[in-house]
């Protein structure tokens, strides 16, 4: 007797669902459009929350939950446009008030649309305690502007600390609203810890590249998807047609 993949009860192929999704974390997405294209049982599949909250949680495993009227597939999409940028590839990593006061930039998550900074801000509590991260602010600047007063400095729109002591230690991220544009082609992003008396510090200059390896990354998504809907598309006329 044979068994076909879609005879099985729909908690197998659950299984067999995420089992496809646990591949190589960037080529999850991809995956999981391929399966679930095959043919209409498994389609539905693609509409089903949980999978894109775990794919979610594979990049972002800090957000648990979503603001009102958003769904985990848009936030997956938002995340599939996401570039890490490492300590190494920025210019400087410490805003610094004294000795006893500084901050530490540990990594940054870049979006079109959010730029988020880890940070580690450390105290000695020999002046008092420490200012509080979402005093802190950034700025896209040309060169000759570095040093200068920040015009049109963001503010932290959000923010998370796994460790959160006045008197010690904020370790955590704070997330800023930008929507990146060709107007921050080459300039450069500072950012200063807290209200005041910390140093202004130069990040990295936005490089046309950025925007380039974004706009292709939309279109690889946006085509991978019409791509895969096609296919649905034919898989269900084959279907009716089967069964007519």
């Amino acid at each position: 007797m044979t068994t076909h993949l879609l005879d099985l009860p729909n908690e197998v192929l659950e299984i067999v669902t995420f089992y496809v999704i646990d591949g190589i974390w960037k080529n999850d997405v991809r995956d999981f459009l391929s399966f679930t294209s095959t043919c209409q049982r498994l389609y539905l599949l693609s509409h089903d929350e949980k999978y894109w909250k775990k794919m979610v949680a594979r990049r972002d495993p800090i957000n648990k939950e979503l603001s009102e009227n958003r769904t985990w597939l848009d936030y997956c999409k938002q995340i599939y446009l996401m570039r890490t940028i490492l300590p190494d590839e920025l210019e400087n990593t410490v805003s610094r008030y004294d000795d006893g006061y500084f901050c530490t930039i540990e990594k940054i998550l870049l979006w079109p649309n959010k730029i988020r900074i880890y940070i580690d801000e450390r105290g000695d509590n020999s002046l008092g305690s420490i200012q509080h991260p979402r005093s802190s602010k950034i700025a896209f600047v040309k060169d000759e502007e570095i040093g200068s007063y920040i015009r049109e400095p963001v503010s932290p729109s959000d923010s998370h600390f796994s460790i959160e002591d006045e008197k010690s230690q904020y370790l955590g991220y704070l997330d800023f609203f930008i929507h990146l544009s060709l107007d921050h082609i080459e300039k450069v992003l500072v950012f200063q810890y807290g209200a005041a008396g910390y140093a202004t510090i130069k990040l990295f200059k936005l490089e046309q590249a950025f925007l380039d390896n974004d706009r292709t990354k939309k279109n690889t998504l946006n085509d991978v998807c019409k791509r895969l809907f096609a296919q649905v598309a034919v898989c269900l006329k084959d279907i009716k047609r089967d069964y007519a």
